[in-house]
């Protein structure tokens, strides 16, 4: 008997006509640790949702859920909130307390656990998943990474059976990533918890998880261990797998598909009988080459109190028109910051940005800078999605056929009379990208702009942001997704100690690193021409003969 057994789940939110779960049904063996994949909307976070009780979203349901036999309706909410485990992807809206402990420490006391063995399962999660040292520090002193493995630990020290993880690592950092998803392995391992994680981004998950499950139109579509989804993969699916993985499908891999870095580069030297040698990696032409800086901070300093650190330290940056300028770093080091000094929302301490030449910035609106904020939901201020686009639209001779433009480019034609913060994470974030493109911007600047997007809400992305790029916009993206920034970019640098560092031609900066750097670097280095994206990857192995498909 299954550990977990969704039974034809049907799922309708209030007000709405069409099911996000639409009879859904999946079995999940005890232990078992499932990545659930699908695109923006497919209905994995209700899904997840749905099987935690207290999070249980408001709307007609049909159907059933057990867990562990007994039917998740009649567990006691105590039993509940104590078995299952929820963290979702953003750490700063599941925290409720000042200090770590006190908010590891909060679900014990919601539930009614005996005050003295509070303190020793606060222990004993934090320990597992090495904070204990962050034990007295206050909430807000974390960085994102650390936020989430507080987030991780509140809910491992109810001891649950079952964890739920939704799009957990979206907004960390590639080391705070590796750290966290190496913790939800250990809990999976070392204490037999049932996982199961809805996600975009696969790239480190496919090597840890038993099986993956494909969600399209709220249904589970497919169920197979990664190597033989892999395996099966083709047309729409390809999209969701690895750069490994996708490397070996794409150009027809026989034999058992690799997962890893490790595995993938044996199997490249067995396609690549003579391996290149190392190359210097030369800096394309850049925009300092052709034009004056669009955008540009000189000297700029800034703290957020008077006794705080420096944020921003001596700092001075360009951005040309023309150019896609990706800024990388670890959380809490300072991007945000740095885009809301460029957009005028925060004032730099000392020191100048200029404008197209001038002192200070324009007024925001048409033409001119536009800022997407990391929670997209700042953005909304309409009851529908179609009212929200129209909105920037006034005064344009063609609005209705614009509106009808930007909702086609970015998959929103299906849901322009829903409620904004009805849509999905990623349905938000491309209706707000909608209405910035909307202003025809000279200056885009995009804080986590592929948070909550699927592969091919990514790839329109890529290619609205060429488009803009090529018609003399000046963009720049702070982001944790190096796939994407390599695919996009022209320069990358890196925020460090208040200073962007390490600044470089996009090909340069990638081919150099070994920690932020892409898994097509990571499997290429050595064998082929170093290339920075999957894509690139396959390109070259079809220059040596690969049947690619």
């Amino acid at each position: 008997m299954a550990y977990l057994a969704v039974s034809d789940l049907t799922f309708t939110y209030h007000g709405s006509t069409t099911p996000a779960l639409a009879g859904c049904s999946l079995s999940v063996r005890e232990g078992e640790f499932l990545l659930v994949v699908g695109r923006s909307g497919c209905g994995k976070t209700t899904l997840l949702r749905s099987l935690k009780p207290a999070l249980a979203p408001y709307g007609e349901r049909k159907g059933s859920v057990t867990l562990d036999g007994t039917e998740l309706d009649r567990m006691s909410p105590r039993d509940a909130a104590s078995v299952i485990g929820f963290v979702g992807q953003d750490p700063e809206r599941q925290t409720v307390s000042d200090t770590v402990f006190a908010e590891i420490a909060f679900g014990l006391e919601s539930v009614g656990l005996d005050g003295t063995l509070i303190p020793g399962r606060v222990a004993e999660a934090a320990d597992f998943l090495g904070i204990g040292r962050l034990a007295s520090r206050k909430i807000s002193e974390l960085s994102g990474g650390e936020k989430q493995l507080v987030n991780l630990a509140s809910a491992l020290a109810l001891n649950p059976r079952l964890l739920l993880l939704d799009e957990p690592v979206t907004r960390l950092d590639p080391p705070a990533k590796l750290r966290f998803l190496s913790a939800v392995r250990r809990i999976n391992e070392e204490a037999g918890v049932t996982v199961i994680l809805a996600g975009h981004d696969t790239e480190e998950l496919f090597p840890l998880v038993d099986r993956v499950a494909r969600m399209d139109a709220g249904r589970i579509v497919s169920v197979l261990p990664p190597r033989d989804f892999a395996r099966s993969a083709d047309g729409a699916d390809v999209r969701f797998l690895p750069t490994v993985p996708r490397v070996w499908r794409s150009v027809n891999g026989t034999d058992e598909a690799p997962l890893t870095v490790r595995e993938g580069r044996a199997w490249l030297r067995t396609v690549c009988k003579d391996p290149v040698p190392e190359t210097e990696p030369t800096d394309a032409a850049t925009p300092e080459k052709k034009a004056a800086a669009l955008l540009s901070a000189k000297d700029v300093w800034f703290r957020y109190g008077r006794n705080d650190p420096d944020v921003v330290a001596n700092l001075t940056c360009s951005l040309f028109p023309g150019e896609i300028l990706s800024v990388l770093g670890p959380n809490g080091a300072g991007k945000t910051t740095l885009i809301k000094l460029l957009s005028g929302i925060l004032r730099p301490v000392a020191g100048t940005v200029r404008y197209d030449g001038k002192r200070g910035l324009p007024e925001t609106g048409r033409g001119g800078i536009a800022y997407l904020p990391q929670n997209p939901a700042l953005l909304f201020a309409r009851d529908r999605v179609r009212e929200e686009l129209d909105e920037v639209t006034e005064g344009l001779p063609d609005r209705e056929d614009a509106i009808s433009r930007a909702a086609a480019r970015f998959s929103l034609e299906g849901k322009l009379d829903a409620h904004p913060y009805d849509l999905s994470g990623g349905e938000q974030t491309r209706l707000a990208l909608a209405k910035l493109t909307l202003l025809s911007p000279r200056v885009l600047l995009l804080d986590e702009p592929t948070a909550g997007l699927d592969p091919f809400a990514r790839a329109a992305l890529a290619s609205v942001l060429r488009e803009s790029a090529a018609a003399g916009c000046a963009i720049l993206l702070a982001t944790h997704d190096l796939a994407f920034a390599s695919e996009v970019s022209d320069r990358a640098e890196l925020f460090f100690n208040g200073k962007l560092n390490a600044c470089a031609d996009v090909r340069r900066f990638f081919s150099e690193n070994r920690f932020y750097t892409t898994q097509a670097s990571r499997l290429s280095q050595g064998i082929l021409p170093t290339a920075t994206t999957a894509d690139e990857l396959i390109a070259e192995l079809r220059k040596e003969g690969g049947d690619a498909k």
